[in-house]
């Protein structure tokens, strides 16, 4: 506990000298300390060394952040990459469907068809009604027509047994360009992705920022929460400490 000196009036002894007398009174126990010597201690251990892990995942925010920022997303996402789609014509009819979910026009390399979706999932049908099945030729020639990338190319069927490690569906075609340049084409032939060198580095750091490495989606995860009340703790101590030095002075 601190003291406080007080002097005495000053006294004068026989021989005519000046006598002072000097006396020690404790503060106010308010006035010494927000914190007992204990608490504090265990308040610097608990802001010490959570924020060695904080600040490692702070770290990997601001570096994550810096990547996620540095393209333009159109880029990131290879937008700049396609080309827009032509004019469409409607065909002259359709037969009746059962159980449809959702019908839409659409266009495989410039001629009119219908994209089925019903409980059996996803379907391509041509104007008549009859169920189209897309080749790797078709594949290829869609990723061609559909985008401004050239050169050789490598066609690789996407099943469930052969999931694509850049694409969540599962069926379908990758086609990969000389350049890295993956072209992902959906069971009613559409281009569903588009996957540059870029996107996957973009999409490591994404994982980190949310701290789902895994399948880098979840954006409320424990693991992510803990962190954020962690870093909250660190902020909180370290205020706490700070106001105690302060109050001290």
């Amino acid at each position: 506990m601190r003291r406080r000196l007080h002097a005495s009036p000053p006294a004068f002894t026989q021989q005519g000298q000046t006598r002072i007398e000097v006396t020690a009174r404790p503060l106010p126990a308010t006035a010494t300390s927000m914190l007992s010597p204990r608490t504090t201690r265990t308040v610097r251990w608990l802001h010490l060394w959570t924020g060695v892990f904080v600040g490692i995942q702070i770290i990997l925010w601001v570096v994550s952040g810096l990547v996620m920022v540095a393209r333009p997303l159109d880029e990131v996402r290879g937008t700049t990459l396609r080309r827009e789609p032509a004019a469409l014509s409607v065909p002259a009819g359709l037969p009746a469907l059962q159980g449809v979910e959702k019908l839409e026009l659409g266009s495989l390399l410039g001629k009119p068809v219908w994209k089925l979706t019903d409980k059996i999932g996803k379907r391509l049908l041509d104007a008549g009604g009859q169920p189209i099945a897309i080749s790797a030729a078709q594949a290829e020639a869609i990723a061609r027509a559909g985008t401004t990338l050239e050169g050789p190319v490598t066609v690789t069927a996407i099943t469930p047994a052969n999931p694509a490690s850049d694409w969540r569906e599962t069926a379908g075609y990758r086609v990969e360009f000389a350049d890295d340049v993956r072209v992902y084409i959906n069971s009613q032939g559409e281009i569903g992705a588009v996957r540059t060198p870029w996107w996957r580095f973009y999409d490591l750091f994404w994982g980190l920022h949310i701290l789902d490495w895994q399948d880098r989606e979840n954006t409320h995860g424990p693991v992510i929460i803990a962190a954020t009340l962690m870093a909250l703790g660190v902020v909180l101590t370290g205020a706490l400490l700070t106001i105690r030095h302060f109050w001290r002075r």
